[in-house]
């Protein structure tokens, strides 16, 4: 770390140029999440407004089938939809198990990253296997956070005290869910773009390829590792991790195992749109065991057989 920081004082040019880029992406990556997060606070202000159909309807199917749903959204490339999740947890609307559905099965810059290797030997039926893979994995071990997370999380979470606490006046402008959607978005927007310009820094002046060596491909040592890089909540990471597996630095238990704690924005929006630390512990350390257990599980299989 300090030869980088000699080299950057030496190299001012570089050094600012470093800087300007980490802003660039990380305003960039707050960019993409807007449009998604703009729709699930217009979905969480309009539920806000129906009571009955929040508390009758969505309640009931996210305890069903939002896991399913969930598992599939969580395939589409795009940071915001974990966000999205994220905030409909921390309303209530939606269950954990639904939540970490979309956190297992979203995969950020997996998929571009992949798709742009296609002309290095990358396979396309390897990349859909892959992508099945995660939906799959995302709707059942969404299922499995339910049935043992449900009743542990005591903490009852409704809109309007979500809305009380975000100090987003929601009664003083009735009728107008488009301003108070957008005061909640703006708010996580620029907490976004400001974490994500810390960590791209970090990861500039690091180097991401150094987070990357041989003993990431060890049985067991390997995937608890990359499971917990994948839980630095920043884009970068699911880069990092995909181009380690196409290089051969990473087996498919690493990779399975990172991409599954890789929640992209979603674990940032948990953090500050859920109050209860306890929790949020909790969440994340079910994100972070099931996903090395996954891993651990692929390694041994591939190893067996």
């Amino acid at each position: 770390m300090s030869s980088v920081l000699l080299h950057a004082a030496s190299h001012p040019a570089g050094f600012w140029r470093s800087i300007g880029e980490a802003a660039l992406d990380g305003l960039k990556d707050g960019l993409w999440s807007i449009p998604i997060l703009f729709i699930a606070y217009l979905l969480m202000e309009l539920l806000e407004r129906s009571r009955r159909f929040n508390e009758g309807v969505l309640h009931g199917y996210s305890r069903k089938a939002g896991p399913l749903l969930g598992g599939l959204l969580g395939v589409v490339p795009q940071c915001g939809v974990s966000g999205a999740a994220a905030t409909l947890f921390s309303t209530g609307s939606i269950t954990v198990g639904t939540m970490l559905a979309v956190f297992f099965a979203t995969s950020d810059e997996m998929l571009p990253v992949m798709l742009s290797s296609l002309t290095e030997g990358a396979s396309v039926v390897n990349i859909v296997y892959i992508l099945i893979a995660k939906a799959a994995l995302g709707v059942g071990l969404g299922y499995l956070a339910d049935l043992l997370l449900l009743r542990r999380l005591r903490s009852q979470k409704d809109i309007r005290s979500f809305c009380e606490r975000e100090h987003c006046a929601c009664d003083e402008e009735e009728g107008n869910v488009l301003v108070s959607a957008l005061k909640h978005t703006v708010k996580i927007a620029v907490m976004l773009i400001a974490v994500n310009f810390v960590l791209n820094l970090l990861f500039t002046f690091i180097g991401v390829e150094r987070l990357s060596g041989s003993v990431l491909n060890q049985p067991v040592v390997g995937p608890l590792l990359v499971a917990l890089f994948g839980l630095i909540p920043n884009c970068s990471v699911s880069v990092v991790i995909t181009r380690s597996y196409l290089s051969g630095v990473l087996g498919v238990g690493g990779l399975f195992a990172g991409l599954l704690a890789n929640a992209g924005i979603g674990l940032l929006v948990l953090l500050r749109s859920n109050k209860n630390h306890k929790e949020n512990a909790i969440i994340i350390g079910t994100l972070y065991g099931l996903s090395a257990v996954v891993g651990i599980l692929i390694d041994i299989a591939i190893r067996l057989f």
